[in-house]
C-alpha cells in the first residue's frame, strides 16, 4: 500500500457544497503529488523540480517563496509551538503544469518518528495572488487522528461570495494508501454554510507513473483555474452577492489548534 511520505500521486475527488439561499454544489477532479520535502530541497524528487517539464515544482512557490530550504521554512513554524521532533514531511500539491501553477491549498504533512500525524500545514492561496498560513494540530500536540476536528478563525479572503468571518473546521485522513482533507467554513451564527472535501486514493509515484499522468493531463492547471472562475460566473449569474476583497491582513500565519470535541 503506498505510503504517502514515499512519494506518491493522488487521484483526488474535490467538492465544494455551499449551503444557504444559493446551494450548489462544485465538483472536479485532479492528480495532486505528494513529495518528500527533503528530496524537493535535494532537487531529487522524481518531479521535476526548479527546471522545465511537462508538469513540474518550482520551489519558491512555497514557504519562504524565495527558493529557500522548504525543511527550515517548517522547522521555522514547528519548534515555537512545541513541535520540532516532526521527523518527516511531505507536501500535497497540485504540480505547475506547462510552467503554470496554481494551487488553492497544498498541505504540509508532518509526523514524528513513531509514524504519527503531528501537525498539518494548509498553504492556502486566493485567485488574487495572496495567500495565508494555517498551522494545524492539536491543542495538547498528541497525534492527529482521522476523527479529529481543528478549529481556526478565518483570517483570509478566498472567494468573493463569501465573507472574511466566521471559522474554519479542519479534518485529515492520511492514509496509508489515501488521503482526505475536509475544511468547513462556520458562518458567526454558528451555521455550517460550506463545506469542502479533497479525497483520493494514493499510488504509487515513478517517472513512468508520473509521465503518463502529465500526458493524460498536460494542461492540469490551466484547468483548474478556469474551472474556479467559470463557478464564480455560475454564482454570479444565480444571483450570489460579490464580496469586495479587503485588504490582506497583516498576520499572515495562523493556528488551527481548538479542538471542537467531536474528535478523539
Amino acid at each position: 500500500m503506498t505510503d504517502l511520505w514515499d512519494g506518491a500521486l493522488i487521484d483526488a475527488r474535490i467538492w465544494h457544497g455551499r449551503r444557504g439561499d444559493k446551494n450548489r454544489d462544485f465538483r472536479y477532479r485532479a492528480t495532486y503529488v505528494a513529495l518528500p520535502l527533503d528530496a524537493i530541497d535535494r532537487g531529487d524528487a522524481v518531479l521535476p523540480v526548479d527546471r522545465a517539464a511537462l508538469w513540474s515544482l518550482r520551489r519558491s512557490d512555497y514557504g519562504h517563496r524565495d527558493g529557500r530550504s522548504l525543511r527550515d521554512f517548517i522547522a521555522g513554524l514547528l519548534k515555537p509551538v512545541g513541535l520540532g521532533e516532526a521527523s518527516e514531511v511531505t507536501l500535497v500539491t497540485l504540480p505547475r503544469s506547462v510552467g503554470f501553477g496554481f494551487n488553492p491549498v497544498s498541505f504540509w504533512l508532518c509526523r514524528d518518528v513513531s509514524g504519527d500525524l503531528r501537525a498539518v500545514l494548509a498553504e492556502v492561496s486566493n485567485t488574487f495572488g495572496e495567500r495565508h498560513l494555517y498551522l494545524c494540530h492539536r491543542p495538547d500536540r498528541a497525534a492527529i487522528t482521522a476523527s479529529d476536528r481543528l478549529e481556526a478563525d478565518k483570517l483570509f479572503h478566498v472567494s468573493p461570495f463569501l465573507p472574511r468571518s466566521g471559522r474554519y473546521l479542519f479534518r485529515f485522513d492520511v492514509g496509508p494508501g489515501r488521503f482526505g482533507a475536509w475544511i468547513d467554513w462556520v458562518a458567526e451564527d454558528g451555521s455550517r454554510r460550506l463545506g469542502t472535501a479533497m479525497t483520493g486514493k494514493a499510488r504509487a509515484l515513478t517517472r513512468a507513473s508520473l509521465r503518463r499522468a502529465a500526458l493524460r493531463h498536460p494542461l492540469q492547471s490551466q484547468k483548474v483555474i478556469g474551472l474556479i472562475h467559470l463557478q464564480a460566473a455560475k454564482l454570479f449569474a444565480r444571483g450570489v452577492r460579490y464580496l469586495r476583497k479587503p485588504p490582506q491582513m497583516p498576520r499572515r500565519t495562523s493556528h488551527a489548534d481548538r479542538h471542537d470535541g467531536m474528535g478523539g
